[in-house]
């Protein structure tokens, strides 16, 4: 699916509804290394606060599948890092 701002943040019960069908566009035709910083977050919105993340980077939540348990079972996130200037230095899909 094509990345579509509008629909990047849309929300039903809870979970992002087309994150995963438009990240691989994401990665591929709108993110790249030397891009600003605040150019993602005008484009993808705030990103989530994560505990674990590093001083220099940015997470923004893909998927969340919690079977039927309450703790996540498994997931995948947009983490991407920047450096000293707030400039891209890397972007990466873990899961």
């Amino acid at each position: 699916m094509e990345f579509d701002k509008s629909k990047w943040n849309e929300r039903f019960d809870g979970f992002y509804e087309y994150r995963e069908n438009m990240v691989q566009d994401l990665m591929e035709n709108h993110l790249e290394r030397g891009m600003e910083i605040k150019k993602v977050v005008e484009l993808l919105g705030e990103p989530g606060n994560y505990h674990n993340k590093k001083e220099n980077e940015i997470i923004y939540e893909i998927k969340v599948d919690y079977g039927w348990n309450i703790d996540p079972m498994e997931g995948k996130e947009l983490h991407i890092e920047f450096d000293k200037d707030s400039i891209i230095t890397n972007y990466k899909l873990n899961h």
